[in-house]
């Protein structure tokens, strides 16, 4: 047990938050802007990840898409009747599809408007800057609009981290200034905290008696006298959720992708003709390979046929993968690990992380229930050393793998590679009175097993094994 898991921690490890934070530093593949406080400050970002974390946001941009699309509509109708203005038309519609989505947030900070983009990329927050101290008044008044936003977006971890951030900063020297800010922003958690604080009997005398005290408004001032008077009952503490078992990026991108995330899709996967809905911002944040892509040139109709080099992946595999690239899980079948060992230097992930738990899981997990999956597998992507661990597992495990319902679904092919691996591993002895209730001419005309092995070739036998485990009864069926 401590080897297993002393090989999970050296695995390289989850880029998921630098990936997508590096998707908002670099403003690539934007498309929504929003209009931000009094002072209308255009910030850019990406629906898909905006839309995935939070509810309330989610709802403004159905809405603007909505409006949009009645507007557009409205004046393609109304430009309709002359031809010329038609063209003119045209042109600009397409002009304005190209464009950004607009989106106004009028009563929030640009600056903790931001803050809360970043924590949407990346579960973090990083209230200062160079120089500045985490408790100053200007951090802490910060915060309380993050908190603000967080609670009206409905993003609760968020706002748990903030209160979490304030409980451990705000102090003697800030407690007044935070006070007075949650009295004007209605944050009536954070200002129960602030009047808890200061009327601890260890720090009330030392704060009234502060300078900063004669400046605060006179109901606060009663509030605080009222409040010091007031008989304290024993309470218990206020439960803090958990911030780790709140919703985290991992838990909305898989909640997204499985969900609600299809009316935002802006690309089509093709996966041998099959069509796959998915988003441009989140390929290109984890995938060089679609970042190229998509800042070289748009496909044409936003579709992308899907291959991993020249092999075209199960759609099950296909599914692992994309759930790798959304929220970085990298639990799958053993089968799928196969067809994905190649996929990070293909895609151009960050790091070879996802091949190292293909590799651990098709080390771990291969077993005589799943062997016939990766035989097949490994022969069509032509995993030659894989293909050969399949078929010794086969080998030793026959009586067991014969009877799987999967076996009958095998190739002719791969059905004579498992005949000739059987072959390889018995003495000649063992091999003649087997082959021989196959068919009696193996025993009369052929000497050793490639021989044999060409007789079922010429014979072009479909076969249909039932092997008793006490005589090793062979039953064959012609074509």
């Amino acid at each position: 047990m401590f080897s297993i898991l002393y090989k999970f921690s050296s695995y390289p490890k989850c880029t998921l938050h630098e990936d997508y934070g590096r998707l908002l530093e670099s403003r690539q593949f934007c498309d929504i802007t929003f209009i931000v406080g009094e002072e209308k400050v255009e910030i850019p970002a990406h629906i898909a990840l905006v839309a995935a974390r939070s509810p309330l946001l989610r709802a403004k941009i159905r809405r603007a898409k909505a409006q949009l699309a009645q507007e557009v509509a409205a004046n393609d109708a109304a430009n309709c009747q002359n031809e010329d203005i038609q063209q003119q038309s045209s042109s600009s519609h397409q002009k304005d599809s190209s464009s950004r989505l607009k989106v106004i947030i009028p009563d929030a900070v640009p600056k903790a408007f931001e803050m809360v983009l970043s924590y949407i990329y990346t579960d973090r927050i990083h209230p200062t800057q160079k120089g500045q101290e985490p408790s100053s008044n200007e951090v802490i008044l910060l915060m309380m609009d993050v908190y603000r936003l967080s609670v009206q977006f409905n993003m609760t971890r968020l706002e748990q981290l903030c209160i979490n951030y304030l409980e451990a900063c705000i102090g003697h020297k800030n407690v007044l200034v935070a006070l007075q800010n949650t009295a004007k922003l209605k944050l009536d958690f954070i200002k129960e905290y602030c009047l808890k604080f200061i009327v601890k009997e260890s720090n009330y005398s030392q704060i009234i008696m502060s300078k900063e005290f004669e400046t605060i408004d006179q109901p606060l001032m009663v509030e605080i006298i009222r409040r010091k008077h007031q008989p304290q009952f024993r309470t218990l503490p206020d439960p803090h959720p958990d911030p780790n078992n709140s919703n985290t990026l991992e838990k909305d991108m898989e909640t997204f992708l499985k969900v609600v995330g299809h009316e935002f899709c802006d690309i089509t996967l093709m996966l041998d003709g099959a069509p796959i809905p998915a988003h441009k911002s989140i390929l290109a944040a984890r995938s060089s390979y679609f970042e190229a892509m998509f800042r070289s040139f748009m496909p044409e109709d936003n579709t992308v046929k899907i291959a991993i080099g020249e092999m075209v992946p199960s759609q099950q595999a296909f599914h692992s993968l994309m759930r790798y690239i959304y929220y970085g899980d990298v639990t799958m079948p053993p089968e799928d690990s196969l067809y994905l060992f190649s996929a990070p230097y293909f895609y151009g992930f960050t790091n070879n992380r996802l091949q190292a738990f293909c590799k651990h899981n098709l080390e771990m997990n291969v077993s005589f229930k799943n062997v016939v999956q990766i035989l097949e597998a490994a022969d069509k992507i032509q995993a030659s050393d894989m293909k050969k661990h399949a078929l010794n597992i086969i080998v030793h495990h026959f009586p067991k793998v014969a009877r799987l319902p999967q076996i009958r679904s095998l190739t002719r092919e791969l059905l004579l590679d498992i005949i000739e691996a059987l072959a390889n591993d018995m003495n000649e002895a063992r091999l003649f009175p087997v082959l021989g209730c196959i068919h009696p001419q193996l025993n009369t005309h052929y000497q050793n097993y490639q021989q044999h092995i060409q007789i079922f070739i010429t014979l072009s036998l479909t076969i249909e094994i039932d092997i008793s485990p006490i005589n090793m009864c062979h039953v064959v069926t012609y074509r």
